[in-house]
């Protein structure tokens, strides 16, 4: 290091002169502490003693030779920002003046810190390897304005997924635990105030000799747009890590990938791996403000933390390493094999599906002639006809010709079911009214596809997810696939077609919104590549297309009557010295014929002749022909 010199304890402010020239009144403020001014070239030729105190000033890589030299000489060393470096005063809490860094600078006591080193780089705020987005080095320089500029961080990460890829990574920790992943990349750091990347992590301590390492492997697209999010909004986050990241607490952490990646130290690039990754515990005196302490203040060394259950470490996992990522998750072949197990078990037809089905079907028609929801409920839970159909989404979205054809068996025989023991109970009991848990399943429309579609999206995410499954028995109420068969059921029995087709639509509605959007939610979560599931999805969606022909008039009707009854009912007629207005309305559509059952409330009664003046101007209203059915009631 050249000839040396040694000095006692004092105080030097360094600096670096070819970069820029100490300011006059900065100069002055410096003299009159007493402190002794060097230029950096002088202060690398001293040696200089632990009791000495040393403040430097200028560009980061000088920031980092002036650590090494007090590592190595054990004197305390303080950073003395420039007006450029704000992000580093904030971090070192020193304050936002001049004279408040230099009284915290003189005053302060030093502590030991770890030193973070990446092969022989020191690491001051964090190392990455390979693509670690939102975990970059100008995220750190913006920690103050983070939550301003979140959506501009997502923006500039989903112009990334280009080059996302993930590849083949080998790691080992200072214990020796040792284990084969796929990588996007990874962020190191030992630091708490290394921004998002720390809150991550979010433990009370630090500086207890150990780096921490988040690993970032998304499976999908998808899957790396959701981390982005959650790590930028935790507040979504369900669990402490989201689950395409891991983490390692260690020593020391040796990461080698194939093909190599390339790691950048504090916006550097300082090579590509493999690469080795230590922490020198209690390094560097050094000098910080109050609020630096309190997140990295000196701990006993923690225990070797390995926690990487979101990675993929599986034979099949590591062989999808690949250029890109694909766009949608690939379920693993365990994933894959238990769901099978269990759809192909759901779409075989045996003894208890058939005596569930018949008493949720008798549960079912009497609850509709006693007009009863809760009887109409309790048969919804009963049934288990939602299992065979999920099955047949999902042999349909495969093409998977024997689970489909098993499915489609079993849902054709429990239909079979529904209907017969609903046309013999119809039969046996002497009644022939429609009750109104009845009409309400004769009339589908474009709303109880809707309702059918996010069932059958519902079905088929709690199917995969064991933790979620007993959300079935809600997805069952909601889609009701019983009740509307077994009115259909009472329909056979009465002899009523029109009342057969119109429920028998809504059971079909319910069938193909559940097969086409379980299917989607089977493939967006892997189980199928897009394009295999090409001919199914197209399959499902041209029976859903049929299928919302006549939902589309029905609804059309629906929308119609709706607004019908809304400017009735806010409609006063004056017939002569007589005014009328309208309550109680209902529209009834029976045979082709439509029907308008009401209320009139009048001063007095209405004679034959302004009956049917009023007639006429609810259908100039309307702009078609009605039959109406009114109750006079006299307002006095």
């Amino acid at each position: 290091m050249g000839s040396a010199e040694e000095v006692g304890g004092r105080v030097y402010f360094v600096y670096v002169a070819e970069s820029a020239e100490l300011r006059k009144d900065l100069r002055e403020r410096i003299e009159a502490r007493t402190w002794q001014i060097l230029e950096s070239g002088e202060f690398f030729q001293r040696k200089l003693n632990t009791e000495d105190r040393v403040l430097v000033r200028g560009p980061l890589d000088f920031l980092k030779r002036s650590v090494k030299k007090a590592e190595e000489e054990g004197f305390a060393l303080g950073f003395f920002p420039s007006e450029d470096q704000r992000r580093l005063a904030n971090l070192l809490d020193l304050g936002s003046s001049v004279d408040e860094r230099m009284e915290t600078l003189e005053s302060v006591e030093a502590q030991t810190v770890d030193l973070l080193y990446a092969e022989e780089e020191l690491v001051v705020y964090n190392a990455v390897i390979g693509d670690a987005p939102p975990f970059s080095f100008r995220v750190v320089l913006m920690n103050d304005s983070l939550a301003r500029n979140k959506w501009e961080l997502i923006w500039e990460s989903i112009k990334e997924l280009g080059r996302m890829h993930r590849v083949k990574s080998t790691i080992v920790t200072a214990k020796g635990q040792k284990f084969k992943t796929v990588l996007t990349g990874v962020i190191l750091f030992n630091q708490r105030t290394i921004s998002i990347a720390a809150r991550l992590v979010d433990e009370p301590s630090y500086n207890d000799g150990m780096l921490r390492a988040i690993l970032i492997s998304p499976r999908s697209l998808v899957s790396y747009l959701h981390h982005i999010f959650v790590t930028l909004f935790p507040q979504f986050r369900q669990t402490s890590l989201p689950g395409s990241v891991g983490l390692i607490k260690t020593q020391e952490m040796t990461v080698e990938c194939d093909p190599p990646l390339k790691v950048t130290v504090d916006g550097k690039e300082i090579g590509q791996t493999p690469m080795e990754f230590s922490v020198r515990p209690k390094a560097l005196r050094f000098l910080a403000g109050k609020k630096f302490w309190e997140h990295n203040k000196p701990a006993q060394a923690s225990k070797e933390t390995v926690r990487i259950d979101n990675l993929p470490q599986s034979e099949e996992a590591l062989s999808y390493a690949q250029k890109r990522l694909p766009l949608l998750n690939h379920a693993s072949e365990q994933e894959y094999r238990d769901l099978f197990a269990s759809l192909r078990e759901d779409a075989k037809i045996n003894g208890t599906f058939i005596v569930l089905m018949i008493f949720s079907t008798l549960l079912a028609t009497v609850g509709l002639f006693l007009n009863s929801a809760s009887v109409v409920i309790g048969a919804m839970l009963l049934a288990p006809l939602m299992q065979p159909i999920v099955s047949l989404s999902m042999g349909i979205l495969r093409w998977d010709s024997s689970l489909a054809y098993r499915s489609i068996q079993t849902v054709l025989e429990g239909v079979g079911l529904v209907l017969a023991s609903a046309m013999v109970v119809a039969w046996i009991l002497p009644f022939d009214t429609v009750t109104a848990e009845m009409a309400g399943r004769l009339h589908p429309t474009l709303l109880d596809l809707i309702v059918a579609v996010v069932s059958g999206m519902a079905a088929a995410y709690a199917k995969k997810n064991a933790k979620v499954s007993g959300s079935l028995v809600g997805v069952a109420v909601a889609v009701a696939l019983v009740p509307p068969l077994s009115t259909a059921g009472i329909g056979l029995g009465w002899g009523s077609l029109s009342m057969f087709f119109n429920a028998f639509l809504l059971f079909l509605t319910n069938l193909v919104g559940i097969v086409l959007s379980a299917g989607l939610v089977f493939m967006l979560m892997g189980f199928s590549p897009i394009k295999r599931a090409k001919k199914g999805l197209a399959f499902g969606l041209a029976f859903v297309i049929l299928v919302s022909i006549p939902l589309t008039i029905s609804f059309r009707q629906m929308v119609f009557d709706a607004r019908l009854k809304r400017t009735l009912q806010a409609q006063v007629f004056h017939l002569g010295n007589k005014s009328v207005e309208i309550d109680r309305l209902e529209l009834r559509h029976i045979k082709g014929k439509d029907l308008l059952v009401c209320d009139l409330i009048v001063s007095s009664p209405l004679k034959k002749e302004e009956v049917q003046r009023l007639k006429k101007e609810i259908e100039g209203i309307a702009k078609q022909s009605l039959q109406v059915e009114f109750v006079q009631r006299i307002r006095i």
